[in-house]
Parts: C-alpha cells; sequence; structure tokens
C-alpha cells in the first residue's frame, strides 16, 4: 500500500511538473516570453504557485528547460536538412547551405525578442547549462564533421585542428547573431552570415577548392 502511495506521489509530481511546462510554452508562444509571470502559468496549469518552485528554481530556469527541448528539436531538423543534401556538393556550399538554414529558423521561427532573451539568460551566472552554448550540441558536432570533411578532401585549410576551427565557426555565428539583434531591424541575419561566412571560409580555403569566383 505505501508502494502504491510513492508511486502515486512520483505520478503526481511528474503530472504537476508538466502542467507547469506546458502551460508554459503555451503562454510564452501565446504573448511571449516577457509578458508571462509565474502566476500566469501557475493560474494556466491550475496548480499553487509553492507548486512551480518545487520543480523550477525560476522562470528563467523553466526558459533553459524549454529552450534546451527545443534546441534538440531543431537540431535534428538541422540534421534532416543537411542528410537532404546532394552528396557531390562541395564541403563549402554545404556550409554555405546549413548557415543559412540556421538564419531562416532563428528569423522565422525562434525571432528576435526570443533570441534577446535567450542572450540575456546565458550570460547570467546563475543559468549555465542551455543546451544552446554546449560545445556537445549536435549543431556544433555538425559544424566540425562539415569542416573535418572539407580538411581531408583538401577543400580546406587550417592550421588548427578540424575541432578548434569549428569552436571558432560557432562562436563567429554567435557574434553575427549578436549583431543581428544590435543592429535589428535594420540588417537582414541571413544576408549578414552568409556574406561574413564566405569570408570566413576564404581564409580556410585548400588548395584543391579552385572555384573562388563565389567565395566572397
Amino acid at each position: 500500500m505505501q508502494q502504491k502511495n510513492r508511486i502515486s506521489r512520483k505520478e503526481k509530481a511528474v503530472q504537476t511538473k508538466n502542467k507547469i511546462y506546458t502551460s508554459a510554452e503555451q503562454l510564452f508562444n501565446k504573448h511571449g516570453i516577457e509578458n508571462v509571470n509565474v502566476d500566469d502559468i501557475v493560474k494556466q496549469a491550475g496548480v499553487a504557485k509553492g507548486s512551480f518552485y518545487v520543480h523550477f528554481e525560476s522562470k528563467d530556469a523553466l526558459i533553459v528547460m524549454l529552450i534546451n527541448d527545443y534546441v534538440k528539436k531543431v537540431d535534428t531538423d538541422y540534421k534532416t536538412y543537411l542528410e537532404s543534401l546532394p552528396t557531390d556538393m562541395l564541403p563549402r556550399e554545404v556550409f554555405l547551405s546549413l548557415v543559412g538554414k540556421i538564419a531562416d529558423v532563428i528569423t522565422e521561427s525562434i525571432g528576435y525578442e526570443n533570441m534577446k532573451i535567450l542572450y540575456r539568460i546565458q550570460i547570467g551566472k546563475d543559468i549555465s547549462d542551455s543546451a544552446a552554448i554546449n560545445y556537445d550540441r549536435e549543431l556544433y558536432k555538425m559544424f566540425f564533421k562539415i569542416i573535418d570533411s572539407g580538411i581531408s578532401q583538401r577543400r580546406f585549410h587550417s592550421d588548427l585542428s578540424a575541432d578548434e576551427t569549428a569552436k571558432h565557426f560557432v562562436m563567429a555565428y554567435r557574434g553575427v547573431v549578436y549583431e543581428w539583434c544590435v543592429r535589428y531591424p535594420e540588417v537582414n541575419l541571413k544576408e549578414l552570415a552568409l556574406r561574413h561566412f564566405r569570408i570566413l571560409l576564404a581564409g580556410i580555403k585548400g588548395e584543391d577548392d579552385g572555384d573562388t569566383a563565389n567565395l566572397i
């Protein structure tokens, strides 16, 4: 009997956490993250405010969980997108195609306001486990795979390892997105990202990559 009660309490706790998570996601999508507070979330979920803090340290902690789940989803979409590209595409073309796809997702699915919030949370000292900045993230592994393939084919050349080069390219993309946020709405993220990465890719052009006409 006690075992059943313990299981029941665990199940209820999971249900409560899921209600809070789902309610927050719905409210954020409808009103925007900055326009929703904890009181709104628990009211929508139909739970006590204390229950929120049993499962989440803060609103930002809940946002991080939502971001982490979203990152996993979009990274799966990016991987599917890469796998759909022709196998004979040059590594440079593959990289630029992925760069453009990421820009489309950020501008069309995530949006400027949410990116501002994401940057604020990432910079904060209390929340540091966001999947968006983790170098184990699948997207970063995709960067590495493309660069490593390009080096193997002698299409790319770098004095750094493929892993280190990929990390610098990741940092560059973060910088591009930050620049877009700072200069929004005058700047088009996709155009900015493609131009910036054409310049970076020119810097690691390999000896067998003779097609330079459209590189910059």
